[in-house]
């Protein structure tokens, strides 16, 4: 698993102000990322997810340390990523 695959989904958290109002990824925004990104490097995206959701006591800011959010926020919108992406595959 190569961490450096969750920099992608934690990038679009400079666009979402509060963590608690993110429900998840829309139908286009799961077609977005289909067509910006190949097979092997969503599921390497959706593995990374997945690694962060188990381990979350990781530094996440460590990745990203612009993200104006704290790790907790992180962390949640990380777990309500997973549910929305592990439809994909």
């Amino acid at each position: 698993m190569n961490i450096n695959f969750l920099k992608i989904p934690l990038f679009k958290l400079n666009y979402i102000d509060n963590v608690s109002d993110f429900s998840g990824l829309t139908m286009q925004n799961l077609e977005s990322l289909k067509s910006e990104y190949d097979e092997l490097e969503l599921k390497s995206i959706i593995e990374s997810v997945n690694w962060a959701v188990k381990n979350p006591d990781y530094d996440f800011l460590s990745l990203l340390p612009s993200l104006k959010h704290t790790n907790e926020e992180i962390y949640e919108y990380l777990c309500k990523l997973e549910g929305s992406l592990n439809g994909l595959y």
